[in-house]
């Protein structure tokens, strides 16, 4: 007898042994990362304190990895940072996972990520209807704020002093260099 292959789905993944590695399901393809770096934990943490601090004063909630999003039967996904806004329910306390489309979504590019984050993800984000993306990079020290507009991603472009600013959550606006100051 002859083991058949299969598409992953989030079933299976909630069967499998946590051992301290990040799990997530791309197209029926299970995805294994490493913890990631402290450089990508610190611009992470920046990231979070900003989003939780509109969170806080507008509305919605901000959630960090691990956290399940379910975009589809093949598709699980933990995002760095992820925003639900206050037109949604609040994600019950005992909940790990969302199942529909965050209104922002972050990825912190680690080593080996890169192409995962800007264009496996970028696809599956879009597609599902996720109207920002945001992908920092701490080793290039590069941030960028995409919005959907139809089927694609556009990129933010920064204004004269290289901030960008958030369609998604009114009156943020993230600082490049402030983001990657001080890191190595």
């Amino acid at each position: 007898m002859c083991a058949m292959q299969r598409p992953v789905t989030y079933d299976d993944l909630l069967e499998l042994h946590d051992d301290g590695m990040r799990r997530e399901v791309l197209g029926g393809e299970l995805i294994v990362t490493p913890a990631p770096t402290a450089a990508h934990q610190r611009v992470l943490g920046r990231l979070y304190r900003i989003v939780d601090d509109v969170a806080q004063e507008h509305g919605g909630e901000a959630f960090f990895a691990p956290f399940d999003v379910l975009l589809g039967h093949y598709n699980v996904v933990q995002p760095d940072l992820v925003y639900v806004s206050p037109q949604r329910s609040l994600v019950p306390g005992d909940q790990h996972m969302i199942d529909y489309p965050p209104d922002l979504v972050v990825e912190v590019v680690s080593p080996g990520t890169g192409s995962i984050d800007r264009v496996r993800k970028m696809a599956l984000y879009a597609s599902a209807g996720v109207p920002e993306y945001w992908i920092a990079d701490p080793r290039r020290k590069t941030f960028v704020i995409n919005v959907l507009r139809g089927e694609e991603y556009v990129a933010v472009v920064p204004d004269e002093n290289g901030v960008v600013a958030s369609s998604v959550l009114p009156g943020l606006r993230i600082d490049v260099a402030r983001l990657f100051a001080g890191l190595s």
